[in-house]
C-alpha cells in the first residue's frame, strides 16, 4: 500500500489517499483529528492540543513511512508491505539505517520522523487497531529547567518536566555542540552559495538572501513572506511604496513555531533586493511572467489539485516554470548547491549564520564586545531580548548558544566570518565576481543592503 497526500475543502490538513482505490485512509485522518483536537486519544501523556503544523508535519512523516514499506524488498522476494503487518526488525529498523548510512540523513531529522511513526503506532494501540509494529521502549528521563533559563516567568516554579529519549535511533548520530560557530557561513561562503543558486534559478537566491537577513525559519519563510498586502500583513508595502513613503523598515508578522503569531522588522534595502534582483529584474523572467505560467501551467496538474492550489493564489516564491518552491525543494537546492561549492549546510545555516551577524552587530555598535561572555548575566539578559523581540527565542540557553558561537570566533581569531562585506577576501571569489558583471553588480547591492540593515532596525522596539 502506498499513499499520495491532498488537501480537501473545509480540512486543514492533508489527508491521505491509497495510490491503488483512491480512497481515504481512515485511520491516518483520525489520527490527524485526535492529534489536532483530542491529544490524549494520541498519547495519554498529551495534555496540550497541537497546532495545525504539527500535525501536517506528522501526517507528511507517517505518508512517508507508509511509502517507503510500500517499495521495501521482503525476505520472500515480494515487494511492499502494509504498515500494519510491518515489524519493526523487519522493516522500520532497516529504513531508519538506509535513512542514515545510504540517504545521509542528519540523526536530528530522523528522530523527529521516528517519534511521528512511533506517536502513530501508539494511537493506533490506544484505538484498539491491530498491528505488528513492535518499537523497543523509550527512556523516560526528567528534564531539570533552571529557572535561570526561563526569564519570561519567575513566577513559574515547575522547573522539572518528563521527557523520553528515542531508543529506535542510534544517538551518536545525532550532534552536540554547545555552541553554532561549525553551523554557520563566512560572508564569503555565502556569497558563493548565492551565486551558485542564482545559477538555478533566482529565487532560491533571494530566498536565501530573504532568510539571511530576517532569519526566518524555512517554513515560515515560505508560507508567511508576502508579495502584496493579505491577512497577516494587511499594511505590508512593495519596495516602491516603501521608498515613495520614505520607510525605513516595516513590520512583517508571521506564524511561528508552536503556531503563536510574531512579528520582526523587515528593511528597506532587503526589499529592494527583493523587488530588483527578483520581481522586476533588469534581466530573466519577473515575478508576473512566473505567476502566469503557475496559473496557465501549474494549477491544472495533479500536484495543484493534491496541495490546494488554485488560480486564484499569487504565491510569493515561483520556480520560472511556475511551480511554486515547497519546503523539501528549497532545503534541497541549498544542499546541492552547498555540495557543488564544497560547503557543508544543512536546513538552518542560513537562520543561524543571519542570527550570529545580527547579534555581533549588535554587540559591536552597543560596545559589549569587550566584556562579552556567555557567563556575563547582563549581556545574556540584552542578547536575549534582542532574540525574543526579533525571532521569538524563549529559551535563554539559545542565546547563551550564539554568545559561545561569537566568542569563539573572537577566539579562533577568525573574525572575517563576521564582516559585513567580503568582495576580494579569496581569488576564487573575485574571479566570480570579474567573470559576472551582473552578478557582481547584484552582490555588491546585497552587501550594501546588509550593513544598512542593522542601522535600520530599531533594536528596541519590541
Amino acid at each position: 500500500m502506498s499513499v499520495y497526500l491532498r488537501y480537501e475543502d473545509g480540512i486543514d490538513y492533508p489527508i491521505a489517499f491509497d495510490e491503488c482505490t483512491h480512497t481515504p485512509d481512515r485511520l491516518i485522518l483520525r489520527y490527524a483529528i485526535c492529534k489536532h483536537r483530542y491529544p490524549q486519544q494520541v498519547d495519554t501523556k498529551l495534555r496540550k492540543k497541537c497546532g495545525m503544523k504539527s500535525v501536517i508535519d506528522a501526517v507528511q512523516r507517517v505518508a512517508y513511512l507508509i511509502n517507503q514499506l510500500a517499495k521495501q524488498v521482503q525476505t520472500d522476494g515480494s515487494i511492499g508491505v502494509h504498515y500494519l503487518t510491518a515489524t519493526y526488525v523487519g522493516n522500520m529498523e532497516p529504513l531508519i539505517n538506509s535513512m542514515y548510512y545510504e540517504g545521509g540523513w542528519l540523526g536530528d531529522s530522523i528522530e523527529q520522523y521516528v517519534k511521528a511513526w512511533r506517536q502513530f503506532y501508539r494511537f493506533l494501540t490506544l484505538q484498539g487497531v491491530e498491528h505488528e509494529m513492535m518499537m523497543p521502549q523509550t527512556n523516560e528521563v526528567v528534564i531539570d529547567q533552571s529557572q535561570d533559563d526561563n526569564i519570561l516567568s519567575h513566577t513559574d516554579h515547575r522547573n522539572e518536566q518528563v521527557g523520553e529519549t528515542e531508543t529506535a535511533i542510534d544517538q551518536n548520530w545525532k550532534e552536540r555542540h554547545d555552541d553554532y560557530k561549525d553551523s554557520i557561513l563566512s560572508m564569503e561562503q555565502f556569497w558563493l552559495l548565492y551565486a551558485e543558486l542564482h545559477k538555478v534559478d533566482s529565487v532560491y537566491a533571494v530566498m536565501a538572501y530573504t532568510e539571511l537577513v530576517t532569519c526566518l525559519r524555512i517554513s515560515a519563510l515560505i508560507n508567511c513572506f508576502p508579495l502584496g498586502s493579505n491577512k497577516l500583513n494587511p499594511k505590508w508595502s512593495s519596495y516602491l511604496e516603501m521608498k515613495r513613503d520614505n520607510l525605513t523598515s516595516q513590520r512583517l508578522r508571521y506564524i511561528a513555531k508552536g503556531g503563536k503569531t510574531k512579528s520582526l522588522l523587515a528593511p528597506v534595502n532587503m526589499m529592494e533586493v527583493f523587488h530588483h534582483v527578483y520581481e522586476k529584474p533588469e534581466s530573466g523572467l519577473t515575478y508576473n511572467q512566473r505567476l502566469k505560467k503557475y496559473r496557465d501551467r501549474y494549477c491544472k496538474t495533479k500536484y495543484a489539485l493534491n496541495t490546494r492550489r488554485t488560480a486564484k493564489e499569487s504565491p510569493t516564491w515561483l520556480k520560472r516554470n511556475g511551480t511554486p518552491v515547497s519546503v523539501r525543494d528549497y532545503q534541497n537546492k541549498i544542499q546541492e548547491c552547498a555540495k557543488r561549492i564544497n560547503i557543508e549546510a544543512h536546513s538552518h545555516i542560513l537562520r543561524h549564520t543571519g542570527v550570529t551577524q545580527m547579534l555581533y552587530r549588535y554587540l559591536k555598535n552597543n560596545g559589549l564586545l569587550a566584556s562579552l561572555s556567555y557567563m556575563n548575566q547582563l549581556i545574556v539578559n540584552d542578547a536575549h531580548t534582542i532574540l525574543k523581540q526579533h525571532l521569538g527565542h524563549v529559551r535563554v540557553a539559545t542565546t547563551k548558544r550564539y554568545i559561545r558561537t561569537i566568542e569563539r570566533i573572537i577566539q579562533e581569531s577568525q573574525l572575517d566570518m563576521l564582516l559585513n562585506t567580503a568582495l576580494s577576501t579569496s581569488r576564487k571569489h573575485q574571479k566570480m565576481l570579474d567573470d559576472n558583471p551582473i552578478l557582481a553588480k547584484g552582490v555588491k547591492m546585497l552587501e550594501k543592503a546588509i550593513e544598512g540593515a542593522d542601522k535600520q532596525l530599531d533594536y528596541n522596539t519590541a
